[in-house]
């Protein structure tokens, strides 16, 4: 009767254990289902590449001096709002004068806005400026001289993230896009995305870009103009110090200060 009772608590035990382990792989495909259709699925119909278009002379835009050279970049604020704000009070506070570029991704990228050569916050920096909310635009992608700012850090349980509710946040160290190089391979991957995204995978073809970034950082900026591209490639040209640790940073071997950012119009930060 002892045996009989243990074989039919071992048998419930399992039964148990096997339902939780269905139940979790259900959730856990679930979760990774709305994660895919989140990054990968664009409505087209809804797209507009503003990017692609010459800015007006009265579109806001930044003159971002380098010591290796300008950069001439339009704002977005109508699809970055809070991003942009926070950007431009900082700028013309002076909060970017004689940061660093502390990391370098040949030809591909580079990031900047760091007082650190590191790449770290200063000690007093200011909390609120590194939790903007993530600001995702299907008008804006991460082509050829696009700003974008990558995640700090994200808040949210288990249902949040079911359910899509989860918060991300971004800070004010940003991304400068260069290229990867378009290879067989990298067009083949491009082309299997999705055949609705056909507009934008001509772009990234046409223009370069980082399409892995792609709807994975709010995107606040676009450079334009042959010097601002001249200056990107210039430094993402540049010789690196080896990553202190796996996947770290990569900075200059010589450093790279932004020294001032002006504020402006388009075609007032063109014509000085």
């Amino acid at each position: 009767m002892a045996l009989k009772d243990h074989k039919k608590t071992i048998t419930r035990l399992f039964l148990t254990f096997l339902v939780m382990t269905l139940l979790c792989f259900g959730v856990f495909s679930c979760t990774t289902y709305l994660e895919q259709e989140r990054q990968v699925y664009v409505d087209m119909s809804d797209v507009e590449l503003i990017q692609l278009d010459t800015p007006a002379d009265d579109a806001p835009a930044m003159k971002m001096h380098t010591t290796m050279g300008d950069i001439v970049a339009e704002l977005y604020p109508e699809e970055a709002p809070d991003y942009v704000a926070q950007f431009t009070e900082l700028a013309q506070s002076g909060y970017y004068d004689d940061t660093y570029v502390f990391s370098v991704e040949e030809g591909v990228y580079f990031e900047a806005g760091s007082g650190s050569e590191d790449g770290s916050l200063p000690e007093d920096s200011v909390l609120a400026y590194e939790r903007v909310d993530q600001e995702i635009s299907v008008n804006l992608w991460p082509f050829r001289g696009a700003f974008c700012v990558p995640t700090t850090t994200t808040e949210g349980g288990f249902w949040d993230r079911l359910t899509g509710q989860m918060r991300t946040y971004c800070g004010t160290r940003f991304v400068v896009c260069n290229t990867i190089t378009f290879d067989a391979a990298a067009r083949s991957e491009l082309d299997a995305v999705s055949e609705n995204a056909q507009a934008i995978n001509d772009a990234f073809l046409e223009y370069g870009g980082i399409p892995n970034y792609a709807q994975q950082m709010t995107i606040f900026a676009q450079a334009y103009g042959e010097e601002s591209f001249a200056t990107i490639d210039a430094i993402t040209s540049v010789a690196t110090q080896a990553a202190a640790e796996e996947g770290g940073y990569t900075p200059p071997m010589e450093e790279i200060r932004i020294t001032s950012i002006e504020i402006g119009t388009y075609g007032e930060l063109t014509a000085s």
